[in-house]
């Protein structure tokens, strides 16, 4: 599965990542995107649209977080990590706990940990308003809940 962290835009209905905010260029890998004026694009992104800012619906920024051994992670995964069914959770600075359950130094910025997708218990996207722009999207969606993918 692929997960999201970045800014996202709602445009004609269709959740889109924000590229660039110069020239306002949005992505989406739904081909429907086509036939609302969306063009090839290469890098991993099937296609991309320059947009005028006040084509824009909603404006929100995406963390997807995880539960996992009942603490709170931010959750990362790469092609290579996806293609094994695993992810990267991130540890809070602050969350000592967490830090002595998983055997962390302290202040560690880089502690994390790897994982099978399967283990989580819970898997959901926090979602935050982009300035100067409605936020018309729920705050938090749910992935995966209670063991189970949604």
């Amino acid at each position: 599965m692929k997960y999201r962290f970045g800014s996202y835009v709602v445009y004609k209905e269709m959740d889109c990542y924000l590229i660039s905010r110069k020239e306002w260029r949005i992505v989406s890998k739904d081909i429907k995107s086509q036939k609302l004026g969306f063009k090839a694009y290469e890098a991993g992104f099937p296609y991309y649209k320059k947009i005028d800012k006040t084509d824009i619906q909603s404006g929100y920024f995406v963390r997807t977080k995880a539960k996992y051994k009942d603490f709170t992670f931010e959750l990362f995964q790469n092609e290579a990590l996806k293609n094994d069914y695993k992810v990267r959770l991130k540890l809070n600075n602050l969350d000592f706990d967490a830090y002595d359950y998983f055997g962390f130094p302290y202040r560690n910025d880089d502690a994390s940990i790897e994982v099978n997708e399967e283990e989580l218990e819970e898997i959901w996207e926090e979602r935050k308003p982009l300035a100067r722009f409605p936020f018309k999207t729920e705050k938090i969606k749910f992935i995966k809940k209670e063991g189970e993918f949604l």
